[in-house]
């Protein structure tokens, strides 16, 4: 499909989507009391949970505006199978869980190295993206501790530009399509707390086909190690890949 025809069937869809809104009061509720809530956090000057309440309350309401909507599901439906088409990568991530065996689960060994412990101690705040792609890691940067929160995107970590704590690092992530890729390295104890509805999870040269499964493991000297990485990740759909320097 050509993107100007794709482009036109979108806009046609919106168009049908904001006319089942304004159409049906019910939504139309929904609607106006997510764009409420949304002004609320936008325009508070409150620094407490509140604000944080308020965006989350406005996510569920205008979820519930869109969710009851046929238009709302077409426009899921175009968008996701123009994507398989163009994406053999994403394709391929799709078709595997369901027409493959999944593989047994194999442990690897690693050897944790000693440095000095770094320590973080002002407040930082970072917004997150819902959508596109994010990478770190092409410069060397000081570590943190990731959480990340996106709809759609890939992610990507390499962490062979910093030098990870001696103490247990986290990354979590939360996600609902997209590829998540983590260069660790060799000498970091690692542990996996992985769950995907469809997917697959890729250590180096293994693959494992997920379908609505959660892969826990750390490797056996995770509790002794002085310096470790704990990887959490909650993806729809999409896949991980883990790949050791």
């Amino acid at each position: 499909m050509s993107s100007s025809i794709y482009r036109s069937i979108m806009i046609l869809l919106f168009v049908w989507l904001f006319y089942q809104l304004f159409n049906t009061w019910m939504l139309l509720l929904f609607f106006i009391a997510g764009l409420f809530f949304l002004l609320l956090y936008k325009f508070s000057r409150t620094d407490d949970g509140k604000k944080s309440q308020w965006l989350w309350t406005s996510v569920v309401f205008f979820a519930l505006s869109l969710v009851f909507t046929s238009a709302f599901w077409a426009i899921i439906s175009v968008f996701l199978i123009v994507e398989f088409n163009s994406d053999s990568k994403l394709s391929r991530t799709i078709r595997d869980p369901l027409f493959r065996r999944n593989k047994y689960w194999h442990e690897k060994e690693f050897i944790s190295v000693e440095w000095d412990e770094e320590t973080e101690t002002e407040m930082k705040f970072t917004r997150n993206r819902w959508f596109g792609d994010d990478s770190e890691g092409k410069k060397v940067f000081e570590w943190n501790d990731k959480n990340f929160t996106k709809m759609m995107g890939d992610t990507f970590f390499d962490l062979g530009n910093t030098i990870l704590p001696k103490k247990e690092n986290t990354i979590i992530i939360r996600k609902g399509f997209g590829d998540t890729k983590v260069i660790v390295p060799k000498d970091v104890a690692l542990s996996l707390d992985i769950s995907l509805t469809l997917g697959k999870l890729v250590i180096d040269t293994e693959e494992y086909d997920l379908k609505n499964e959660t892969i826990k493991w750390q490797s056996k000297d995770y509790q002794s190690s002085l310096r470790k990485l704990r990887i959490v990740a909650n993806t729809l759909v999409g896949e991980v890949e883990v790949i050791y320097l």
